[in-house]
């Protein structure tokens, strides 16, 4: 058996024991074999294979000038028992961070490699903004009033509601690929870039500089290049991130109204609730209408709460319930609280980590007159111009879904209901003031499980009204209407309550009419 130079006695022994005496063996024949190798004389990667080359009767084909550095790194001490040729060739060449195949007995090494991935995502980057406010005309000099007031001299008074969601899924993957690509989370040295170049903690110099990922959201395609160790973490980081994107969450909505008469203004006694069957529930009152997140313990409950900031406070409480019991007994329950209404059902359906937004209602339009004088000009001689503004009179939802590793959704929500205080009247169709209005919002991020009901509730409204009492025809008579009619004063208290239901749409499962809540003609 011919001797490479600088082997070591003991993996020569070992090698030749394993293999025999003969070197007519072929890379079939030795892929059936056991090799036992010990390798302790500070032999080279390229040593090792040219050895196993000739033994194997192998042909080498180095394919580029960093592999062919990296197979002059010295091996200090290997020592193998029993292992197939690929566990020797993993043990060798992919544990140095080098790539290799063999087929037809050829073993082809490469230091840098190119993979394409498919990601099916949609292109371009998706943006959900919902906002509503007022905005009204303002003199100039009168921005002291706590108004803010911009260079038009239009001011916006009044609470303002926005809720803003950039996805920008393109542009992250890339920078994180890129991050990904640079790191050293699985032991590799890890470099930084300094000019044009990348260098490491003792000063080497990388063998390469990195390319940027090659993305093309039109096709769903990256391209990388890289090391065996890098693209094999970039093809983690796709697999987990294609799995979840997949996953999609099916999220029932109730927006409810519960009416008390005067002598209840208290709210829905959640207390009562425990009265229903098969129902865990827990509940934390608070002084507060914007909450921004909540801590949950399966044992102690609902153990406190996180305000939104600068939000105003209201008497408010959170209640979260675990349970098989549908939703339309926790309807019924508030039936016995008070005259209940149902103002949205909205059943949605959407990806992982994806807004869904939702508005029904009106846009309700008004006039208004602006005038502009010229810098150095009489007033005389001002410009007057009008401007068509809106506000939305309705119901704004904004709810995004989140699902971890164990099954359980993180909701972020954010629902608006707002409604005109009295009917809108104007004369020849135009208005030129915006109409008051009434607002309730509830901000919130909860986690549940999936099927689990999560209840929103404690936003209290009182609303004044008058009701007539007439006799039929004579109450509707000139000046006699008054003899036979009867106006009562009354008052009236409403509290917005939203039972949210998230459920975990499986891959392969098809959603039916009937999971969305909706029956045939038919059926019962």
């Amino acid at each position: 058996m011919k001797k490479v130079r600088n082997l070591g006695v003991k993996f020569i022994i070992a090698f030749t024991m394993m293999l025999g005496v003969t070197n007519t063996l072929v890379a079939s024949s030795c892929s059936t074999k056991l090799f036992s190798v010990t390798i302790d004389s500070k032999l080279t990667i390229s040593d090792v294979i040219e050895n196993l080359a000739e033994t194997c009767e192998l042909t080498v084909i180095v394919r580029d000038d960093a592999a062919k550095k990296r197979m002059n790194k010295k091996l200090y001490y290997v020592k193998l028992t029993n292992s197939t040729l690929k566990g020797f060739l993993n043990t060798i060449l992919k544990d140095n961070d080098l790539h290799y195949s063999l087929s037809d007995n050829k073993l082809k090494i490469s230091y840098l490699i190119t993979r394409t991935f498919r990601i099916h995502y949609i292109s371009g980057q998706r943006t959900g903004k919902s906002k509503a406010d007022v905005t009204i005309a303002s003199p100039q000099n009168s921005a002291s009033n706590g108004a803010s007031t911009d260079e038009s001299g239009i001011s916006k008074t009044g609470i303002s509601i926005e809720s803003s969601d950039d996805f920008k899924f393109w542009r992250t993957v890339e920078k994180e690929i890129q991050r990904i690509l640079i790191g050293a989370g699985d032991g590799s040295t890890h470099y930084t870039k300094t000019g044009e170049g990348w260098t490491g903690p003792d000063g080497q110099v990388w063998e390469y500089n990195p390319l940027a990922p090659i993305v093309n959201p039109e096709a769903g395609m990256v391209t990388v290049t890289g090391t065996d160790r890098q693209i094999n973490r970039v093809a983690r980081y796709i697999h987990t991130l294609a799995k979840q994107i997949k996953s999609q969450v099916l999220i029932d909505v109730r927006i409810l109204t519960v009416t008390f008469d005067d002598s209840k203004t208290t709210g829905v006694d959640w207390s009562q609730l425990y009265g229903l069957q098969n129902f865990t529930i827990n509940s934390l009152a608070m002084a507060q209408s914007n909450i921004s997140s909540f801590t949950f313990d399966n044992t102690e409950g609902i153990t406190e709460a996180e305000f939104a900031e600068g939000a105003r406070p209201r008497n408010a409480q959170l209640v979260n319930i675990t349970g098989n019991a549908k939703v339309s007994e926790v309807v019924k329950f508030l039936g016995t609280q008070g005259d209940v209404k149902s103002i949205s059902s909205p059943r949605v359906m959407t990806l992982n980590n994806q807004p869904a937004l939702i508005s029904v209602g009106k846009e309700l339009f008004y006039k208004l007159t602006t005038s502009a004088v010229p810098i150095g000009g009489a007033a005389e001689g001002a410009e007057t111009g009008q401007i068509v503004d809106s506000v939305f009179a309705g119901i704004l939802l904004d709810i995004t879904p989140e699902i971890d590793d164990s099954g359980m959704i993180t909701l972020k929500i954010n629902p608006s209901i707002s409604e005109t205080v009295s009917a809108v009247k104007s004369d020849a169709g135009v208005r030129d003031i915006p109409p008051d209005l009434v607002r309730r919002q509830i901000a919130s991020v909860i986690k549940v499980k999936d099927g689990q009901h999560a209840i929103l509730g404690g936003l209290i409204f009182s609303r004044t009204g008058v009701k007539i009492n007439k006799v039929p025809l004579l109450g509707d008579l000139p000046l006699l209407e008054y003899a036979f009619k009867h106006e009562e004063k009354i008052n009236t208290v409403e509290e917005l309550v939203l039972i949210v239901t998230p459920h975990i749409v499986k891959n392969s499962k098809s959603v039916s009419l009937k999971d969305l809540g909706y029956t045939k003609l038919n059926e019962k």
